[in-house]
């Protein structure tokens, strides 16, 4: 990773593809968001709430 991050933008042209590039994009987003807090405990719905859910 710190190889493709010391790259200068010359070789990241010739050196990335488009999909590659989006990859390191997304990653380096992914980690630059805050984690969010675990949920205390699962929603559970009744049979009848679940299906009130999907009408």
């Amino acid at each position: 990773m710190a190889a493709h991050l010391h790259m200068t933008a010359g070789a990241v042209r010739k050196g990335m593809s488009a999909f590659e590039l989006m990859c390191w994009g997304h990653l380096l987003a992914q980690a630059a968001k805050p984690a969010a807090p675990p949920e205390s405990k699962p929603l559970e719905l009744s049979v009848e709430d679940e299906i009130a859910a999907w009408r």
